[in-house]
């Protein structure tokens, strides 16, 4: 369920169910689920995966987590894009329609300037050996 590269337009996902590409438009995602009479703000559900019809679901990292154990490894570098792409589509109002006059007070976790040019100075996407250890695969698998 690796995010492997969030750009301007779209973000680029490979699927835990068939371990397909999907290129997923930023203008179709919306962070916030409904359920009953809950909304849930740190939720962004992905569409369904047009070749396996599976779904998956990205989490914002708890408002109080520490930092991580594995400061580069794979699994912070795919926290840290999830919380942007969150802290993204906050920013642009595109969230469920509950939480459209509550947006500000989502809380949002933008990976840092300095940390953005650290990691991903050349933009927004995972090494090819991060999504492959993601996906529990060793590389070249």
């Amino acid at each position: 369920m690796a995010i492997q590269e969030i750009t301007d337009t779209e973000i680029v996902q490979r699927c835990a169910g068939c371990d397909g590409e999907n290129r997923v438009p930023l203008a179709n995602l919306a962070v916030g689920i409904e359920r009953d009479e809950q909304v849930e703000d740190s939720v962004v559900a992905l569409p369904e995966c047009p070749t396996c019809r599976s779904r998956e679901f990205l989490l914002r990292s708890p408002a109080s987590e520490q930092a991580h154990p594995s400061q580069g490894s794979s699994g912070h570098l795919h926290r840290l894009m999830i919380d942007e792409l969150h802290s993204q589509l906050v920013k642009k109002g595109r969230v469920v329609e509950r939480l459209v006059n509550k947006s500000e007070q989502i809380v949002t976790k933008p990976i840092a300037t300095e940390v953005k040019q650290r990691l991903f100075d050349k933009g927004l996407k995972l090494p090819a050996r991060a999504v492959e250890q993601l996906q529990g695969k060793e590389p070249g698998q």
